[in-house]
């Protein structure tokens, strides 16, 4: 019993993600997830007091995953005294292919990206999300490489900058429409690679 009600309420979570993303919160009724999940609309009470409970939880959930991967990095980055470049690539290409074409996480930032015009909450989590903490979080691991000596001694915000908005950028015209298909998982992947050559050319630390 108690699984059957788990499974319920996770299914609501997901058709209610699958259609925010799609057409906006505002413009999703419970009517709408109910038919999507095969439930009566009474049923959805069950589980939540109302839409606006369905999207809290949404919003709480995600803000808990999204940030479990820099904190998990953070933790690793301690132990490490040198960088190759290697490494370097493969954890720029990690951020895009593990975090930000995630399908949930995606969904997530799909559904704020809609609805950040009309909900404060959602305007405040997508800034949060994609540029206050994310440039943050990246300032940190910056002055880091600069410190072990990975990255030349340079203005860190502006080499932050310069690196973050070309991944907004591929985000922005590849990633925060719909489906991500393989053909647009290498545009994307082939794109990052090239920058990320040219950000070394330019940053990396010449002994």
């Amino acid at each position: 019993m108690i699984k059957d009600k788990n499974d319920t309420k996770n299914r609501i979570l997901q058709v209610s993600l699958d259609l925010f993303s799609l057409r906006g919160y505002s413009s999703v009724s419970i009517r709408d997830i109910c038919g999507k999940v095969g439930i009566k609309e009474s049923s959805v009470y069950h589980h939540f007091k109302s839409k606006q409970d369905i999207f809290d939880v949404l919003c709480n959930s995600f803000t808990e995953t999204l940030y479990a991967l820099p904190q998990a990095f953070s933790v690793e980055m301690q132990k490490v005294t040198s960088v190759k470049d290697e490494e370097f690539i493969f954890v720029c290409q990690s951020f895009v292919n593990d975090y930000l074409m995630n399908e949930k996480i995606n969904k997530f930032i799909r559904m704020l990206i809609i609805e950040q015009g009309t909900n404060v909450q959602a305007a405040e989590l997508y800034h949060r999300v994609l540029f206050d903490d994310a440039l943050a979080g990246q300032k940190v691991i910056y002055q880091w490489l600069v410190n072990i000596g990975f990255l030349r001694n340079s203005d860190v915000d502006m080499m932050v900058m310069e690196y973050y908005s070309h991944v907004i950028y591929l985000f922005h015209r590849y990633l925060a429409a719909g489906e991500i298909t393989a053909g647009i998982r290498a545009e994307v992947n082939r794109s990052l690679l090239r920058h990320i050559q040219n950000f070394l050319a330019k940053y990396k630390k010449v002994d």
